[in-house]
């Protein structure tokens, strides 16, 4: 049985919550050393508060960045240890949020007070790629079905969490790319098929699968899809035209 996302990340604060309340007992230090970005008197409780923000936000634990150096034994982390490449990064996004939040959001939205936080991008995702470039980016490797069935993955793990974005758009823009981009007018249709399945009420998908089997000259699939179209949206004027023209 898979465990979603939201149970994963409460499981993840649950179990940190429980570290945390014995903190004497777990060897988290009273005072920090090499602390590049935080200030250095920063309190105990703010700064387990910000680590504690990281593991929600990418969904990892404290080794995702911290060495550990006998394996399942949290007294044994070394947290003033640079060896693992995730803290410096960290420390370049941790700078880059305070330069946004202090200066470019004010600048760009003429308001202050907006805040952007590492969950703002990450998602509870280590990396942030969104829905439509992870699909293209496996279809490109290792061919549609495999994309396809990738998406089938990502939604019974992830779909109602917000870490990605399932809405028909997405398989939309992808059967767009591959039809304009990559010329794969096969494959974009079986992209819309899967968006038909996943979203049978949207009217924009079979009006791209209309077009697409225009192209591929199979004129009674694309009268058939442009007829739903408007039949789920009877103003729809693109599938009015094509139904029109099909006819003729």
């Amino acid at each position: 049985m898979k465990t979603t996302l939201p149970a994963r990340a409460a499981i993840s604060c649950l179990i940190l919550a429980a570290l945390l309340a014995g903190s004497a007992q777990a060897g988290i230090p009273d005072t920090f050393t090499n602390l590049k970005v935080f200030p250095k008197d920063i309190g105990k409780q703010k700064l387990l508060g910000a680590m504690r923000d990281f593991s929600t936000a990418l969904d990892v634990r404290c080794t995702y960045c911290h060495v550990q150096k006998t394996p399942g034994d949290f007294d044994s982390i070394d947290w003033a240890s640079d060896d693992i490449k995730h803290k410096d990064v960290s420390r370049g996004m941790m700078t880059m949020v305070r330069n946004i939040n202090s200066d470019q959001l004010p600048t760009a939205t003429g308001e202050p007070g907006g805040m952007v936080r590492c969950i703002t991008c990450h998602r509870g995702l280590e990396n942030p790629r969104t829905l439509d470039r992870v699909l293209l980016d496996t279809m490109e490797k290792d061919g549609v079905d495999v994309g396809l069935a990738r998406y089938r993955e990502l939604r019974d793990e992830f779909y109602g969490a917000g870490a990605y974005n399932f809405s028909p758009s997405t398989l939309n823009g992808v059967a767009e790319t591959l039809a304009q981009s990559r010329g794969d007018l096969d494959g974009a249709v079986k992209v819309l098929d899967l968006g038909i399945e996943m979203n049978p009420d949207d009217s924009i998908t079979y009006l791209m699968k209309s077009k697409v089997l225009i192209i591929q000259g199979d004129k009674t699939g694309a009268l058939a899809s442009a007829k739903k179209a408007l039949e789920l949206d009877p103003g729809n004027e693109q599938a009015a035209k094509i139904i029109e023209q099909l006819n003729q």
